[in-house]
């Protein structure tokens, strides 16, 4: 056999630049558009590891799984058109959670510029497609500007509002072969610049020596900020209960006294009447944490945002203060110390209070056995289902990674492919999926990714043939009248050994520790069925959102 001599592509550019900038890990499925890419990663495996996915929604999906879990950058690999449009599921959830995903996206040649998207095989223009919920978009038409487009991609996805960015890759450009002593600019990673205004944050200071009830609620940003550490000692030093919104959860421990739960608890709320202040801190105030804004603050706001189009945008603020948040918080505690700050001690035995209140509530069926069978370290990712609504306030985490769900964009299906990338990330940690069966049959192809790589993640699915959270609220706006909420599901176990998981069935909620502890304790995916079928009214009674929280 002739062996030809291989040569370096713009693909393998490509993926260089990108190894330079830190990315992990690979999410996708070949086709015609991308088959230059995929030599290039058949190259540089397994430096660059590539998990093949049944279905593209399953690329973004375990890529942000990914990334959530660890921290570390993945990507998505897809072909234009519609391998595009089935990973923009994923996407957008990234968009919306903030999460800095990649899309890799398989372009058209370069002849075809001019021509009219619509005529093209797999036709999509994919930079209008992706503009309202990616923060960047880059398309390189020659060579040496790969290394660019990558560096202002990571620098829109780990920027000041991290979120996805696209880079399409032309067949022709991904093919093209690298001149000889081509050298190009290696990507660098330029410090984010965030500024903080002095005088913003002197008049902070003032209105914060001032408060003597203080509410702490923090966001996600605290985490990409890295300023969790100096968050929890102003809280400390404040004697401040500790809120959260979804993306909050974890970012000061639930084991500590100060944690009084989520946003959209009667405790919280009781407290946030009881203050004469909020500080906000790297949250962004949505719709579902504040519910509909309608969320009653103190009179006294003052927001801390890396930010500055934060500041301010969602409620009025006393004052505000953007920029960088360990610079800002360090300040705070520096000048606070400074001036001998004393804290209410009332107030402080208030927010221990609230806490002990909170972790004595009753259990709620399915998330308390998962929390018995995970051991510490463990992560549980949570689909969109009726007795995960309340992993947010009854499901304590040591920390923002521990929990993963779909916060914003709320997408179904997202739960099992995203604890396959959260188990990928992490293999040292036991990972636990919780579905019901719709949102499972959305996701549940990735057994055959799950199966050949032996993930190591137990898929709890709460099987009632029913979309118990439509069919209640349907109950409860309409006098009791459903339509289509009831359906019929497949036997889970004889489907997950189809793929060659390992499953089993239960319909005692009490067995769920003992076969969760089994199956973390396997190689390769375990599916449990829990067949809850005569129990929906008791799903349906536990959804937080549909019984005033």
């Amino acid at each position: 056999m002739v062996s030809h001599p291989i040569h370096k592509t713009g693909a393998d550019l490509l993926l260089s630049c990108l190894q330079a900038r830190g990315l992990s890990a690979v999410f996708g499925m070949p086709g015609n558009q991308n088959i230059a890419l995929y030599d290039a990663l058949a190259r540089t495996s397994p430096a660059l590891p590539h998990y093949l996915v049944r279905h593209e929604q399953g690329a973004s999906m375990l890529a942000s799984g990914y990334i959530r879990a660890s921290g570390r950058i993945a990507a998505s690999v897809t072909v234009p058109g519609p391998g595009a449009a089935n990973a923009a599921t994923g996407v957008l959830d990234a968009y919306n959670d903030n999460i800095p995903l990649l899309s890799i996206v398989g372009g058209f040649e370069r002849i075809c510029d001019k021509r009219d998207p619509s005529k093209l095989f797999h036709g999509l223009d994919q930079k209008a497609f992706y503009a309202p919920f990616t923060r960047y978009f880059g398309s390189p038409k020659r060579l040496k500007e790969i290394p660019r487009i990558v560096n202002e991609a990571f620098a829109a996805m780990t920027g000041v509002r991290p979120g996805p960015a696209v880079i399409e890759i032309a067949p022709d450009v991904a093919a093209m072969h690298l001149p000889p002593g081509f050298h190009p600019a290696e990507p660098k990673q330029r410090p984010l610049a965030l500024p903080v205004n002095p005088l913003e944050l002197g008049l902070a200071i003032e209105s914060i020596r001032a408060l003597r009830r203080p509410v702490i609620l923090v966001g996600s940003d605290v985490v990409a900020a890295d300023a969790a550490s100096l968050t929890q000692r102003l809280a400390e030093l404040l004697g401040a209960p500790i809120i959260y919104g979804r993306r909050g959860k974890g970012v000061i421990s639930d084991e500590h006294p100060q944690v009084a739960g989520f946003t959209r608890s009667k405790r919280t709320a009781a407290l946030l009447g009881a203050a004469d202040g909020l500080i906000a801190i790297g949250s962004r105030f949505t719709q579902i944490d504040t519910k509909n804004w309608t969320l009653k603050l103190p009179e006294v706001v003052i927001q801390f945002d890396r930010d500055p189009k934060e500041v301010g945008r969602e409620y009025p603020v006393t004052r505000g203060v953007s920029g960088d948040l360990t610079v800002a918080l360090d300040a705070v505690l520096r000048e606070l110390a400074r001036t001998h700050f004393a804290s209410d001690p009332e107030w402080r035995a208030s927010a221990e209070s609230k806490h002990a209140q909170w972790r004595e509530l009753p259990p709620i069926p399915v998330l308390s056995e998962i929390r018995k069978a995970l051991p510490k370290g463990g992560l549980i990712s949570v689909d969109v289902t009726a007795t995960g609504y309340n992993c947010f306030d009854r499901f304590p985490v040591e920390d923002s990674r521990s929990l993963i769900y779909p916060c914003q964009s709320v997408s179904l299906g997202f739960g099992f492919p995203a604890a396959i990338g959260a188990k990928l990330a992490c293999p040292d940690r036991p990972v636990v999926s919780l579905s019901g069966d719709g949102g499972f049959l959305m996701g549940a192809f990735e057994l055959g990714t799950a199966v050949e790589h032996e993930v190591s993640v137990v898929a709890v699915v709460v099987k009632d043939n029913c979309l118990s959270a439509i069919n209640g609220s349907q109950r409860k706006e309409f006098n009791g009248r459903t339509i289509d909420t009831t359906m019929r599901s497949p036997d889970f176990v004889a489907l997950a050994r189809s793929f060659g998981a390992e499953a089993t069935s239960t319909t005692d909620i009490a067995e769920l520790p003992q076969l969760i502890e089994a199956g973390l304790g396997r190689r390769g995916p375990t599916v449990i069925e829990l067949r809850m079928e005569d129990r929906i009214d008791e799903m349906i009674s536990v959804i937080p959102w549909l019984h005033g929280e």
